[in-house]
C-alpha cells in the first residue's frame, strides 16, 4: 500500500505534471481576463461602449499574432523554460497595469501587452513536449495539457464571473493576479529534464530546409486547418454574455454552475480516451472532434433552453478537446528538433491570426444579425476545417504509399 501511494504521489514531481499545472494556472488567469475583466469590467466600470469588449479581445489576439513566431525563435535560442517564464511574467505585469488605469483606451493597450506575453507560452510548451516525448506519446501528453487548459479556463471563468457578480471587480483583478503569480512560480520551479541536449534543442535548421518545410503540403494544410479552427472557435467569444442574457435569458454565473456536472463527465471521457491520436493517427480523431463541435455550434444557434445549451457547450468542448491534441501532435510530427520552436511559433501565429479575425468578425456579425449568428458561422468554418483534414489524411496516405513503393523497389533491386 505504501509503495502504491508513493507511486501516485511521484507524478506530482514529474516535469509533465508541472507543465500541466503551469498551463492550468495561466489559463485560469486568462479566463478571468477574457470573460470577466474584458466583457464586464471594461464596459461597466470604465464606461466603454458596447464594441470595446470586441476591440479588447482583438487587441489581445493581435498581440499574440505579432509575437508568436519571434517567441518560437526565442524558445530555440534562449531556451524553452526561460521563454515560458518571460511570457508569464509579461502577462502578470500587464494585469497590474490594467488594475491601475481608469481609461478604456489604455486598457486596450494593456490587452495587447497581455497577448504579447501569452505569445511566448504555447511555442515554449509545445516545443518542450516535442523535445521530451516520442511520437507515440505526444497525443496523450498534449491531451493532458489541453485538458489542463480547459480546466483552467473553466476555473478562471467561474471565479471571475462569480467574484464580479457577487463581490467586486477588484476581487476579480485579485484572482487574475493570483493565478498569474502562481503560474509564474510553477513555471520557475517546473524546470523539465530534457531528453535532448541544449545544443540539439537550439541547433538552427538551414534556411533552405526551413523554407521547404514551411511550404510543404503537410504544413500548409495544418496551417489552414488551424486558421479555420481558430476562427470557428473564437467567433462566439464577444457575444457570450449577450447570448446568455438575450437568448438564454440567464446570468453567466448560473450557466457556469449548470456546466459543472456535465463538464465533469466530459472531462472523464476526455481523460479516458486521451490516447486516440496516438492509436488511430492524427487525422481520424481530428475529423471526429470537428464534426461534433460543428454540430453543437449549429444546435446552439437554434435552442433557447439553458439546460440544453449547457450540454451542447460541454459536447462542443469535448469535440474541441479531441481535436486540439490531434492537431498539435500532427504539428509536432511535422517539425524537427533544430528550429522546432520557430516552426511551432509560425503555426501558432496562424492560430492567433484566426483568433484575432474570429473575435473581430464575431463582433461585426453580432452587430449585423444578433448573438445567434456567430454560432452558425462557427459551425460553417469548422465544417470547412473538417474538409481540409480529410484532404490532409488523403495526402498523408498517398505519401505513405509512395514511400512503401520506393522501399519495395529498393528491396527488389537489392535482391536482384
Amino acid at each position: 500500500m505504501l509503495s502504491t501511494a508513493r507511486s501516485r504521489l511521484a507524478i506530482v514531481h514529474q516535469p509533465t505534471f508541472k507543465l500541466a499545472l503551469t498551463v492550468m494556472l495561466w489559463q485560469a488567469s486568462s479566463g478571468v481576463f477574457l470573460l470577466s475583466l474584458v466583457q464586464q469590467y471594461l464596459p461597466e466600470q470604465l464606461g466603454a461602449n458596447a464594441g470595446f469588449p470586441g476591440y479588447a479581445l482583438a487587441f489581445y489576439a493581435s498581440g499574440r499574432f505579432l509575437l508568436q513566431a519571434p517567441a518560437g525563435w526565442l524558445a530555440d535560442w534562449f531556451g524553452r523554460r526561460r521563454t515560458l517564464i518571460l511570457g508569464v511574467a509579461v502577462t502578470l505585469v500587464s494585469v497590474v497595469l490594467m488594475f491601475q488605469v481608469q481609461d478604456a483606451t489604455l486598457f486596450l493597450t494593456f490587452s495587447a501587452l497581455y497577448g504579447a506575453g501569452s505569445a511566448a507560452i504555447w511555442p515554449s510548451i509545445m516545443a518542450t513536449v516535442g523535445d521530451n516525448h516520442p511520437p507515440s506519446e505526444r497525443g496523450r501528453v498534449l491531451n493532458m495539457l489541453n485538458l489542463s487548459q480547459l480546466l483552467g479556463l473553466g476555473i478562471g471563468t467561474m471565479v471571475g464571473i462569480t467574484l464580479t457578480d457577487l463581490i467586486s471587480y477588484q476581487a476579480a483583478f485579485a484572482a487574475c493576479l493570483g493565478f498569474s503569480s502562481l503560474a509564474l512560480a510553477c513555471a520557475y520551479r517546473g524546470s523539465s529534464t530534457a531528453s535532448v541536449g541544449a545544443a540539439a534543442q537550439t541547433a538552427p535548421r538551414p534556411a533552405g530546409g526551413l523554407r521547404r518545410a514551411l511550404l510543404s503540403p503537410q504544413v500548409l494544410l495544418l496551417a489552414a486547418i488551424a486558421l479555420l479552427l481558430s476562427i470557428g472557435t473564437t467567433v462566439q467569444a464577444p457575444v457570450v454574455g449577450e447570448y446568455s442574457s438575450e437568448v438564454l435569458q440567464t446570468k453567466l454565473h448560473v450557466l457556469g454552475l449548470m456546466l459543472l456536472p456535465p463538464a465533469a463527465v466530459a472531462g472523464f471521457i476526455a481523460v479516458r480516451f486521451g490516447h486516440l491520436a496516438d492509436r488511430f493517427g492524427r487525422q481520424v480523431p481530428l475529423i471526429g472532434g470537428l464534426a461534433v463541435a460543428a454540430g453543437c455550434y449549429y444546435a446552439l444557434s437554434l435552442t433557447t433552453h439553458p439546460l440544453v445549451a449547457v450540454h451542447l457547450v460541454v459536447l462542443a468542448g469535448l469535440g474541441y478537446a479531441i481535436s486540439i491534441p490531434a492537431w498539435g501532435a500532427a504539428a509536432l510530427d511535422a517539425t524537427e528538433i533544430g528550429g522546432r520552436g520557430l516552426m511551432l511559433g509560425i503555426l501558432a501565429t496562424v492560430q492567433s491570426l484566426g483568433g484575432a479575425v474570429g473575435q473581430a468578425v464575431g463582433g461585426v456579425t453580432n452587430a449585423a444579425w444578433g448573438p445567434v449568428a456567430p454560432f452558425k458561422l462557427g459551425a460553417i468554418l469548422l465544417v470547412l476545417a473538417l474538409v481540409l483534414t480529410v484532404m490532409h489524411l488523403h495526402q498523408q496516405r498517398r505519401h505513405q504509399q509512395r514511400g512503401s513503393a520506393a522501399t519495395g523497389s529498393a528491396d527488389l533491386k537489392a535482391a536482384a
